[in-house]
């Protein structure tokens, strides 16, 4: 294997996230080490250095502030942009993990910083994560409370600390029993099937698509307003120009003063985007060694990042194809049904199947209703096929012609 192709798959695997959080957490790191080598015989020098090398970066780490850290790499990205050395990494006689720090430290080791630097934000939503089938809040001081189906609008927008939700019906209050401004953290997780608005206590309003969830803290404080979404969120982001909004997602940041948005970020889809509706709004890409890409967007502009290939895209965009499931319908446009299928297979989370390859490539048009009702829906995607459809005894929906 030749020395670039060595050096290429080191520094591909120590900003691969999977790899690095099976080093960060592994209780035996030996035997984790000999199981990814024995696994990938090809590439096992490059698997024991990046191992080590990030190992060695975990340990023995300084605290340092956001601040500092931002300002660092934005320097180092500045000092690459001027000088090319990377092409220097090809006369390292031996891809040694002592000579690959003396080379890559200064950028290697604030990535690893920066995937492992104790961001509460990303740590409340991880250690908090959730597959109920219910909505739920989960609250700073640990405490969780379910939510009906009828209560659509969480809101805090108070000062004591009280969460108000409301229905068509009624309103209630929950109370968090740590301080609001001692809280860390809350989230509110949507199951599939439904949606929820959550007003955040800066005036921002947010709408959670089936299948996500949303951690913010209760009152934001400092100097930006940073908040973790995981799944799909239509953001009316109030307008502070001292105080950027921040929607952080695995992949991409949302940054924005003031705005109206959609980001979509699931966990189980290869294609995270972000969706101006109006306003302007900068997207950043994680993820890199050298720099993180930036793109601004113009209204009616959509970012579309590959976690494949970790590249982002822009285009123009019919913006009403992405943020109408907030209104409750989906809107498609000579979309093949096989994809229209999966968006509803993962808005209610129950399995569909078309009979043949001829109809699942079929191109529709039209709007659907997102109905509490999955056989209305059923029967609008029959009609529209000008088909049917059945409910086999193991509770598969099967679209025929």
């Amino acid at each position: 294997m030749s020395k670039n192709k060595n050096i290429t798959d080191f520094l591909s695997l120590i900003q691969d996230e999977a790899f690095i959080n099976q080093v960060n957490k592994t209780e035996n790191p030996n035997e984790l080490l000999e199981e990814l080598v024995e696994r990938n015989a090809g590439n096992s020098d490059s698997i024991r250095y990046a191992f080590e090398f990030i190992q060695v970066n975990l340990s023995n780490r300084t605290e340092m502030g956001s601040e500092d850290f931002d300002q660092i790499l934005k320097n180092i990205q500045n000092h690459f942009k001027r000088k090319t050395y990377l092409p220097y990494l090809n006369f390292i006689p031996q891809l040694r993990i002592a000579a690959i720090i003396l080379v890559i430290i200064s950028i290697g080791s604030l990535v690893i910083y920066h995937h492992f630097a104790k961001d509460p934000l990303s740590q409340f939503a991880q250690s908090n994560a959730t597959d109920s089938n219910q909505a739920t809040i989960v609250l700073s001081d640990g405490s969780t409370r379910v939510l009906k189906n009828n209560d659509s609008f969480i809101d805090y927008n108070s000062t004591d600390g009280e969460v108000l939700i409301k229905s068509d019906y009624e309103q209630k209050k929950i109370e968090n029993k740590n301080n609001i401004k001692d809280a860390v953290f809350n989230q509110v997780v949507v199951p599939c099937g439904q949606r929820k608005k959550v007003w955040l206590s800066d005036g921002t309003l947010v709408y959670l698509n089936a299948g996500s969830s949303l951690t913010f803290p209760a009152t934001f404080y400092g100097k930006t307003r940073e908040v973790y979404l995981k799944g799909e969120g239509f953001f009316e982001v109030s307008r502070n120009e001292k105080v950027p909004f921040i929607v952080k997602t695995n992949h991409i940041d949302v940054k924005v003063i003031g705005t109206t948005f959609n980001v979509s970020a699931y966990n189980d889809e290869c294609i995270v985007s972000a969706v101006l509706v109006e306003g302007k709004v900068e997207v950043s890409q994680k993820n890199q060694i050298l720099a993180n890409d930036e793109f601004t967007l113009a209204q009616g502009q959509g970012l579309f990042y590959s976690v494949n290939s970790k590249n982002s895209v822009v285009n123009e965009v019919d913006v009403d194809d992405f943020v109408l499931w907030k209104d409750g319908l989906f809107k498609f446009h000579d979309m093949p049904l096989v994809d229209i299928v999966r968006r509803v297979q993962k808005y209610y989370s129950l399995p569909i199947q078309i009979d043949g390859e001829k109809l699942a490539n079929i191109l529709v048009s039209g709007k659907l209703v997102l109905s509490e009702d999955f056989c209305e829906v059923m029967k609008y995607l029959s009609k529209t096929i000008e088909g049917s459809y059945e409910k086999t005894h193991d509770g598969i929906y099967i679209l025929k012609q």
